[in-house]
């Protein structure tokens, strides 16, 4: 009984070097098979005698292979034949070992990094707010609402008792800064600002 051949196919590919195509189509040659791009599609487990060649008729890599898979849409809108190998001569297997090299070599390779264009329409981030400075510690509206209660009370004392008056300088000049310190570490509540100012009125009414 005589057994027949392989069905012999020959996918030319548009590329002028080996370089070329490796740069397009590195992924399509594993250590185990090809994918032939541009091929039309064969039943799964037929064995294929097949050749692949640059755009000048220079072969890449030919041998015989079992079809595995087909894509109707494998690269470029164009299909692919998967073959597993089952046979390959010397030349197509130094090419399949320095195609597992250069495929190992570009995925140990870091990401490239990125362009002026991309760099220039990338989102901008804002800066975040700057915390309060050390040095004024004291949140602003504390602070006027300390010297609003100061101005209050002295409104609220009588202007012909200038001994009262000085009093309450003293005693502000020597309560001024435990005042400040309070503020500073915990905000006066505004029922304590409006428990000062009734205190001033109270004092007038006295």
């Amino acid at each position: 009984m005589t057994t027949a051949k392989p069905v012999a196919i020959r996918i030319t590919r548009p590329y002028q070097t080996e370089d070329e195509f490796f740069a397009a189509e590195l992924e399509t040659i594993s250590r185990t098979g090809v994918m032939l791009v541009g091929a039309q599609q064969r039943p799964e487990g037929v064995v294929l005698r097949f050749e692949l060649t640059l755009a000048n008729g220079a072969p890449l890599i030919r041998g015989e292979g079992r079809v595995v898979g087909y894509k109707p849409n494998a690269m470029g809108g164009e299909p692919g034949l998967s073959l597993r190998f089952t046979r390959l001569d010397s030349k197509s297997k130094s090419l399949v070992d320095r195609v597992g090299a250069l495929r190992d070599a570009r995925r140990s390779m870091p990401p490239p990094a990125p362009s002026a264009n991309e760099i220039a329409s990338a989102p901008k981030l804002e800066a975040p707010a700057a915390a309060p400075s050390s040095s004024d510690p004291m949140p602003t509206s504390v602070r006027d609402l300390s010297q609003t209660a100061e101005i209050q009370l002295r409104k609220a004392l009588p202007e012909s008792a200038p001994s009262v008056v000085r009093a309450v300088d003293r005693a502000v000049d020597h309560d001024r800064e435990a005042v400040l310190a309070r503020l500073r570490s915990r905000a006066v509540a505004a029922a304590e600002i409006e428990r000062i100012l009734a205190d001033g009125a109270a004092r007038r009414r006295r």
